[in-house]
């Protein structure tokens, strides 16, 4: 497989240019607007947790570097970090049956990434996060 791998400071700022890097190589590969959609919005809520909360006490330096590859069946990204261990993939869902007012903030990120992943997988190895986040063009 050929990834393509950019690395980003982290800094909401980096964000925006991150996720226009990730429409160009999803065009490269061919991908469809619904598809492109999907991984920019994982991607972008992926990173945006990691700026926001992985770093949190943590000694610099601080890195995360963003990997893909698209082939014929599927397109997978991998976001990698040196910050505080956190498995996405075992929180629990938000609850969003009550009213908004009365419901705990956060947790929507990683709701939004499983639903826009057809399987996300998380391993932590060598101090690093990496989430897997993959989906198939069907």
């Amino acid at each position: 497989m050929a990834w393509h791998e950019t690395t980003v400071a982290p800094d909401l700022s980096t964000i925006p240019p991150l996720i226009e890097w990730v429409e160009a190589r999803c065009q490269e590969g061919g991908l469809s607007g619904e598809l492109t959609f999907k991984l920019m919005l994982a991607i972008e809520e992926a990173a945006t947790n990691v700026v926001s909360y992985a770093f949190a006490e943590m000694p610099p330096p601080h890195r995360i570097q963003i990997r893909i590859d698209i082939d014929d069946d599927r397109c997978i990204a991998e976001v990698v970090d040196n910050g505080r261990p956190f498995d996405p993939s075992v929180a629990a869902p938000p609850d969003l049956t009550g009213p908004l007012e009365g419901r705990d903030p956060g947790g929507l990120g990683i709701h939004l990434i499983r639903n826009m992943a057809d399987r996300i997988e998380y391993r932590r190895e060598d101090g690093q996060n990496r989430l897997r986040i993959e989906t198939d063009r069907h």
